[in-house]
């Protein structure tokens, strides 16, 4: 009977897009599909806006035309990019099937609303679900500082630094700033010297985000306690927490050390403000003092986070044998970092790292096309001289397949002419025994992976620019895509591309 009115309503307001549109739910609900589909149209073009095209998008979904419900999606983002609903649409369509794709969306998402934190949840969800734990590091932080009680990203944060090897220890390195300053006021030196000079009040006050009690506390204090160590050091922690420059932060904590009883956790606090600039030497002799005066237990965990933190910088900086190497799984994409080092020997390859039998097939092609071309490439006897290994860092993912065949041959090449390869250098790309690049599988996945993960440069096929072409903007946007027919020319372009000079062989 509904159904029979709600026909009539669109016989008798042809136009009315809401018509068309109870209509179309309606249809829906009674899993006609494809009639949900053509009034949900016909209530878009009528103007039905965002209700309209998520209706239609369902029922094509629904009706087997996914890859129509996905085009219309990504044109309506295209046409209006900040549209948060429209993302988060698109967001929730892809997020199933091509979870690398919809992880992309979430961080425009992220881009275009800095501070809706529902996007930022989003990225989380995907980042944990594609297993990304450094993606998820940042959208982790910026999410706590929006809710900064919210239990369930707390545990996040540990999930996350667990699957990096950073210890729970150090995890209020990564807590939001008033939540980090609590803790570090909490440390056994700085608990002692707070209460030896009856400041116990003020750390209350500023554990509850009370600044201008904390100020009026420590105006009130008598002026032997106004000078001591732990008053300053309790001003170090506001100064931080009002934003103050970082400069003018660091002065303040450098002061504490200078002073008489300065607790063993001033070092620690002034250490996690040169680890967070990324001046590393700085914050490790600051956390050896700080071991030395009563802090090492929360000093001993640093040591991890300072050997994270020079694996995030080594990746912007060009290295001799270091490679991206882009693969393919049903998931999606993945980049697998691979080393290669040339040692004394007599020309002998290995290849390690949880290779299958296609991959150390791809290795075998590789290492003979570098030796095969040695005169050109202007390598000497240096192929005859070193043995080359190859070894993907990875080894927790399996790896197989041909298309690894381009990047381990520049690998090999970087290593036995210690040039080094750009920095955030990614490849893909099947060897043929002359040299020659062939097409192949997976480039949109690949490349979407070689975005999320941070990769710059990335070296493809020139047979795949079919592929590249149909890449979303949002990925193709932010690298630098370089297309090849040879090993000679991608030799020469990464050279171009790294433009740093080689180091002889002796």
């Amino acid at each position: 009977m509904l159904l029979t009115e709600l026909k009539r309503a669109v016989v008798l307001r042809p136009s009315d897009p809401s018509a068309r549109l109870a209509l179309s739910e309606a249809l829906f609900q009674e899993r006609d599909f494809s009639g949900a589909a053509e009034h949900a149209r016909k209530a878009l073009d009528l103007g039905g806006g965002g209700p309209a095209r998520r209706l239609l998008c369902g029922a094509w979904a629904r009706d087997g035309k996914r890859a129509e419900a996905l085009k219309m999606l990504q044109t309506s983002v295209r046409e209006a990019p900040r549209d948060a609903s429209l993302r988060a649409e698109l967001i929730t369509f892809l997020e199933e099937e091509r979870p690398d794709d919809a992880l992309v969306h979430a961080f425009e998402a992220t881009e275009a609303a800095p501070g809706e934190l529902e996007a930022w949840r989003a990225v989380i969800r995907l980042c944990e679900r594609t297993n990304r734990p450094s993606e998820a590091m940042p959208a982790l932080k910026r999410a706590r500082l929006l809710a900064p009680e919210d239990p369930r990203l707390a545990e996040s944060v540990l999930g996350a630094r667990a699957a990096l090897g950073l210890p729970a220890t150090t995890a209020m390195l990564d807590a939001p700033p008033l939540e980090q300053a609590t803790q570090a006021l909490k440390l056994p030196t700085a608990r002692a010297a707070l209460s030896e000079a009856k400041l116990d009040a003020a750390v209350e006050a500023l554990s509850r985000g009370s600044f201008a009690e904390v100020k009026r506390q420590l105006v009130i204090a008598p002026a032997a306690t106004r000078t001591r160590a732990a008053a300053a050091l309790l001003r170090a922690e506001l100064l931080w927490l009002e934003g103050r420059p970082a400069a003018q932060v660091e002065e303040a904590r450098r002061a504490v050390l200078d002073m008489a009883g300065a607790p063993g956790a001033a070092a620690l606090r002034l250490g996690d403000l040169r680890l967070e600039a990324g001046a590393l030497d700085d914050a490790r002799e600051l956390y050896a003092r700080a071991a030395a005066n009563g802090e090492s237990l929360a000093a001993a965990g640093r040591e991890a986070e300072i050997a994270e933190r020079r694996r995030l910088l080594a990746r912007d900086l060009p290295a001799v044998g270091r490679v991206g190497v882009l693969g393919w799984h049903p998931g999606g994409g993945h980049v697998s970092p691979l080393e290669a080092i040339a040692v004394p020997g007599r020309g002998v390859l290995r290849c390690s790292g949880h290779v299958g039998p296609e991959g150390q097939e791809a290795a075998d092609v590789a290492f003979s096309v570098v030796r095969a071309r040695a005169p050109a490439l202007s390598l000497g006897t240096l192929t005859t001289r070193y043995d080359l290994h190859l070894h993907y860092t990875d080894t927790e993912v399996g790896k197989d397949g041909l298309s690894s065949g381009l990047a381990l041959s520049l690998a090999g090449l970087s290593a036995y002419t210690q040039r080094p390869l750009p920095a955030r250098l990614a490849v893909t790309g099947e060897l043929t025994l002359n040299g020659e690049v062939r097409r192949v599988g997976g480039v949109h996945e690949k490349l979407v992976a070689a975005y999320l993960e941070g990769m710059r440069v990335v070296l493809h096929p020139r047979r795949n620019l079919d592929d590249v072409a149909a890449l979303p903007p949002e990925v193709s946007g932010r690298l630098r895509l370089i297309a090849v027919d040879s090993l000679d020319e991608a030799w020469r372009l990464v050279n171009a591309a790294a433009n740093t000079p080689g180091l002889e062989r002796r």
